[in-house]
């Protein structure tokens, strides 16, 4: 039975032979069948397959038949086809000697281009699977690999295969299929990742969820902090990126029956448009081009290159023999993107007072040199024939992605530090016009002191006191000789505030008529001298005790100052109190002098100490708190001011 059997095998090839000779003399060459046994591990196509090239879109047997065929072999040198090559055909033939049906492995050489393999019976082509650049992934002949087809074998027969390799945008490449068992593409494939540096689609997710981060950090800094356009297109550019790698590992699915045309590989591509769009829309806007007349009009020339990619990409998706004109826009469209970078690299040099363009600049010269390695050569050297270490380099490592990430980085880093800049503009303008309100409430005193001040004077004047009026005016122009001085300061030592302290208070006596006493009360710890504080950081505390506590009361009170050291906690701590009528009945009697005088002093006041310890990162506080007799009779008010030193 075995002996009939294996006669009726050879007795079948020999008639296909047969067939195959007389189909020769309609253009195809004679080629020998691919012998499947079991030993059968893995089997090159050279010798034993022909092909042949066409303009046209050929679909069935008989166009086929009109074709120019030739044999497979090795002096069919590696490369790509001309421009108007559309269709490459493979046609083998496999002879199974095998006892049950089985499933082999068809690996391709190139996977840029739409592969479709068919099975020739009945004089018809019947589609057995598909792979490559631009199938859909739900039509992948084995699932998630664009390398490989299934190839079904039928136990004890001769059957024929055609291979189409369809143009898909780029120029289809020379290749030598093989077949392999099952066994045999799985020890490939873990070869293939042992070899990687690092797994390929692994890579990819990585640089998808960095772009993804990045994306909700730019919203998060746009909508919340602060409504700049740069942080608006970071953010669209990133998620254009994010969308390009997720489609590269196919992470991410974007096809729908409905429209059978669309696959993740055309997206893919598309997605390369708004992705250089936006991001020299953010380089533009973050860079400031626009104060430069000539690099702004090339800025928009390469914004305009790309909007008209929208058009160019979908004709050359529908008419991939490509004309001129999309065959300039297709090959060399890097090229203005290329110049734009040189240029904007010298544009971001670094400059004095602009210490953020460094990031900049780097980050451009990066992505400038990873371009010049990988794109420019080929635009040089036409026939693709380059150093085998520079495919090996490409091939290994993604160099454009990897300056990509180091160039919005350094991005990031440069948006970083221009906020923390003007950050810092918007604070030193502020403490500016902080300290010119101070300069300018220290230069004028409270403007009821100085006029009472006055009146004082020519109070004592016309009653013929010289002696009085003399000292009280002696002790008026040092105080305001003082205030001068210290209206030029951020800060002077204890003693000099002590002793503005001392004029203004005699002054207040000397009004009073000895109404008011005071007592100051220095721990002798205090090193006085050293110590530096505020300028009339005490007195609008003291005017409040004289004006709100003493003011209303027929005969007059007291008022002490004390000042002690705590060098555990490194404060400077001083207290005012007064033995006034309290703040409750002071409210209550509504002096709007003294109320006025109040909210403009101590509001002042309070603003110079929190700028006080933002700018020295110090932690001054003052607390009011009023005092009562044991009766809950108001007993006057206490003020501590804790001064950290620094």
């Amino acid at each position: 039975m075995i002996i009939k059997n294996s006669a009726l095998i050879t007795f079948f090839i020999f008639v296909y032979t047969t067939l195959g000779n007389n189909f020769s003399l309609m253009g195809q060459p004679v080629v020998k069948p691919v012998a499947i046994n079991y030993e059968t591990k893995k089997i090159n196509l050279i010798n034993h397959s022909s092909y042949a090239v066409s303009k046209k879109d050929n679909k069935n047997i008989d166009q086929l038949k009109t074709l120019k065929w030739y044999t497979l072999d090795i002096t069919l040198k590696e490369g790509e086809f001309a421009d108007t090559v559309r269709q490459f055909w493979l046609n083998f033939n496999t002879s199974s000697t095998l006892k049950k049906d089985t499933t082999l492995i068809l690996k391709l050489g190139n996977k840029n281009q739409e592969s479709l393999l068919f099975e020739y019976k009945h004089n018809q082509l019947v589609l057995v699977g598909r792979t490559g650049f631009g199938s859909r992934i739900n039509d992948l002949s084995v699932r998630g690999d664009y390398w490989r087809l299934n190839l079904p074998i039928k136990k004890q027969s001769v059957q024929q295969f055609y291979l189409l390799i369809n143009k898909y945008q780029y120029n289809i490449a020379h290749q030598y299929p093989y077949l392999e068992t099952f066994d045999t593409a799985y020890h490939e494939k873990v070869e293939e990742l042992i070899s990687a540096p690092a797994s390929f689609k692994t890579l990819k997710l990585w640089v998808a969820g960095f772009y993804f981060a990045v994306f909700v950090y730019c919203c998060l800094k746009y909508f919340l902090q602060r409504r700049l356009k740069s942080y608006l297109y970071c953010a669209l550019a990133s998620i254009s990126l994010f969308l390009r790698y997720s489609l590269q590992v196919d992470a991410l699915i974007i096809e729908m029956d409905w429209l059978p045309w669309l696959n993740n590989d055309f997206i893919f591509l598309l997605s390369f448009i708004p992705q250089s769009i936006f991001y020299i829309l953010f380089l533009s806007e973050f860079l400031q081009v626009k104060q430069s007349k000539w690099l702004n009009i090339y800025l928009n020339i390469c914004l305009l290159q790309w909007l008209l990619m929208l058009i160019i990409m979908p004709v050359h998706f529908v008419w991939p023999e490509q004309s001129v004109i999309t065959k300039v826009f297709w090959k060399y469209n890097a090229l203005p993107f290329l110049i734009l970078l040189l240029w904007l690299s010298y544009h971001t040099r670094p400059k004095p007072n602009r210490g953020y363009l460094k990031f900049a600049f780097i980050g451009l010269v990066t992505l400038a040199a990873a371009f010049i390695f990988v794109v420019v050569p080929k635009w040089l050297v036409a026939s693709g024939d380059l150093p085998g270490w520079y495919h090996h380099l490409n091939a290994r490592y993604d160099l454009i992605t990897l300056a990509f990430v180091v160039d919005t980085i350094l991005f990031l880093t440069a948006l970083a530090y221009k906020d923390r800049r003007d950050e810092l503009e918007r604070v030193n303008l502020k403490i500016k016009n902080t300290e010119n309100e101070h300069k300018i409430l220290r230069l004028q005193m409270n403007p009821h002191f100085i006029f009472n001040c006055l009146n004082s004077i020519n109070l004592y004047i016309e009653q013929n006191d010289s002696t009085l009026a003399s000292d009280y005016l002696s002790k008026f122009s040092q105080l305001m000789r003082l205030s001068l001085v210290h209206s030029r300061k951020e800060k002077i030592v204890l003693t000099e505030e002590i002793m503005s302290l001392r004029l203004y208070l005699e002054m207040e006596s000397m009004r009073f008529k000895g109404k008011l006493n005071y007592v100051f009360d220095i721990d002798d710890n205090v090193d006085a001298d050293f110590i530096e504080i505020p300028p009339m950081l005490i007195q609008p505390y003291i005017e409040n005790a004289i004006w709100h506590g003493l003011m209303h009361k027929k005969q007059g009170g007291k008022i002490s100052i004390k000042i002690s050291q705590d060098f555990t906690a490194q404060t400077l701590n001083i207290t005012i109190e007064d033995d006034g009528i309290g703040r409750k009945k002071a409210g209550e009697l509504k002096s709007k002098a003294a109320e006025k005088d109040k909210s403009y002093g101590t509001l002042i006041t309070s603003e110079r100490i929190a700028v006080f310890n933002k700018k020295f990162n110090a932690d001054t506080r003052v607390h009011i708190e009023d005092l009562y007799h044991e009766n809950n009779e108001a007993a006057g008010t206490l003020v501590s001011i804790n001064l950290h030193l620094v």
